[in-house]
C-alpha cells in the first residue's frame, strides 16, 4: 500500500531533530523541515518489479512509461507480492487500466436488460439451432442431448443461451485467487485522479450490440462450450495444470510459457470477447501507450500480459517504435 505513513515519521523525525539543533544553537535561525523527494521513473520501476511480475520499462526522449503484464486471476498457491504493485501505483503519476469499466445502470434499464434477456432465451420464431448449425455441429449437440446433458428441445434455444448452460453444468472446482487486476481495480477505485481516462461505450450500446446480433453469430461460443463438455474430466484436469503453470510462469517472470499455458475455459468465443467494441478497445491500447510516450508524467499500465507479449503486440510496437524496452524476455 502507500508509504505515507512512513513519510510521515520520516518528516517527524527530520523536524524533531532540527528543533532539538535550534534549541542547542547559539543564534535563533530556525532549520526548515526537509521535504521526502518525490518518486523517480526508477523508483516506480524498481519497486514494481519487487512484485514478481512481468513489468518492462519503456523510455523514450520525454518520459517512461511502465508496463506490468497480468493474467486476471491466478491459481491458490501463486508466489508474488501484491504490495509492491500497490506501492508502485502509488508512486506512479497516472495509472492506465482499461479493465476498469465504470458502468452504472438504472433500475428501469436493469428491468428492461432482464426482459431483453428472457426474451432472447429462444430463437426467432420458425428458427432452429439445426437451421443454423453446420452438419457437424448438430450432430455433436444431438450427441449431447442423446448422453442427457443437454434437454430435449434445446434447438429452440438461443445458441448463446445454450452455452451459458453448459459451460454451467462442468465442474471444475478449479480455485482461483485475485491476481493483478483485482488489486488494481481496488487502487483506482481509490484513487480515480491518478486514472487516465479512456473511451467507453455505454450501457445502452453495449447491451444494444448484444441483443441486436445474430444468433449465427453466437455459434462459435456454443461450440466451444460443447467441446468443454465432451472433453470431460480428463480434459477438466488438463486445464487445471494449464492454469497452474500459467500462473507459476506469470509469477516467475517467465514470459513465454505463461502465454503458451493460455488455457480454454469454454468462453474464448463468446460474446462480449471478439465483439465489436472488445475489438475497438483492443485497437485503440496501441495508439494510446504510444501517446503516453509523449507526456512527462510517469505512467504505470496495467495491461493483459498476451495484449503485451503476444508476437506482433504492444511491446513489439514500441521497439519497431524505436523506444527502449527493458524487462523479461518475451518471446523464445
Amino acid at each position: 500500500m502507500s508509504k505515507t505513513p512512513a513519510r510521515k515519521f520520516v518528516v517527524r523525525m527530520i523536524i524533531g531533530v532540527a528543533m532539538m539543533g535550534a534549541a542547542f544553537a547559539p543564534s535563533a535561525a530556525q532549520v526548515p523541515p526537509v521535504a521526502p523527494a518525490e518518486p523517480t521513473a526508477e523508483d516506480i520501476v524498481v519497486t514494481a518489479r519487487r512484485s514478481g511480475i512481468p513489468v518492462w520499462q519503456v523510455t523514450g526522449p520525454r518520459t517512461t512509461v511502465v508496463l506490468v503484464g497480468s493474467i486476471g486471476s491466478v491459481a491458490p498457491g501463486t508466489q508474488w507480492d501484491p504490495a509492491s504493485l500497490d506501492s508502485a501505483l502509488a508512486k506512479a503519476d497516472r495509472i492506465m487500466f482499461p479493465e476498469a469499466l465504470n458502468v452504472k445502470i438504472g433500475l428501469f434499464s436493469l428491468i428492461g436488460t432482464i426482459g431483453k434477456w428472457r426474451h432472447q432465451a429462444s430463437l426467432p420464431k420458425g428458427q432452429t439451432l439445426q437451421q443454423i448449425a453446420t452438419p457437424d455441429q448438430w450432430a455433436r449437440l444431438v450427441a449431447l442431448r442423446d448422453r442427457g446433458i443437454i434437454k430435449p428441445g434445446f434447438e429452440r434455444k438461443h445458441p448463446y443461451h445454450l452455452a451459458i448452460t453448459l459451460q454451467a453444468s462442468v465442474r471444475t472446482n478449479q480455485k482461483r485467487i485475485p491476481g493483478a487486476n483485482a488489486y488494481v481495480r481496488r487502487f483506482v477505485r481509490k484513487n480515480k485522479s491518478k486514472e487516465i481516462p479512456l473511451a467507453q461505450a455505454s450501457v445502452k450500446e453495449i447491451t444494444a450490440d448484444f441483443f441486436g446480433s445474430d444468433p449465427r453469430t453466437h455459434m462459435a461460443c456454443l461450440m466451444d462450450a460443447v467441446t468443454l463438455v465432451e472433453a470431460g474430466p480428463a480434459g477438466i484436469q488438463a486445464r487445471a495444470n494449464a492454469f497452474a503453470a500459467r500462473s507459476a510462469a506469470w509469477a516467475a517472470r517467465r514470459v513465454p510459457e505463461a502465454l503458451a499455458a493460455r488455457t480454454d475455459n469454454g468462453r474464448q468465443a463468446c460474446w462480449p470477447e471478439g465483439g465489436r467494441f472488445d475489438l475497438a478497445q483492443e485497437a485503440s491500447l496501441r495508439p494510446t501507450v504510444r501517446g503516453l510516450m509523449t507526456k512527462p508524467e510517469v505512467t504505470l499500465a496495467v495491461l493483459s500480459l498476451d495484449s503485451l507479449a503476444e508476437r506482433g503486440g504492444i511491446l513489439d510496437d514500441l521497439v519497431a517504435a524505436g523506444f527502449d524496452v527493458s524487462g523479461p524476455r518475451w518471446r523464445n
